[in-house]
């Protein structure tokens, strides 16, 4: 079972929030050249409303 360290979440967050690094970083991991980044909502809080 893998565990998520959350120091190394939130810094890996951090450095995608960066346009420019999330594209070096891609870039280096895939092997190729990534040309372009778009930014979408990544968390969504809903409410349910209580039964009664």
């Amino acid at each position: 079972m893998l565990i998520a360290n959350p120091i190394y979440d939130v810094v890996f967050k951090y450095l995608l929030e960066d346009l420019e690094i999330a594209k070096g970083l891609l870039s280096e991991i895939l092997q190729t050249e990534i040309l372009h980044i778009a930014v979408e909502q990544q968390e969504t809080s809903t409410f349910k409303e209580s039964i009664r």
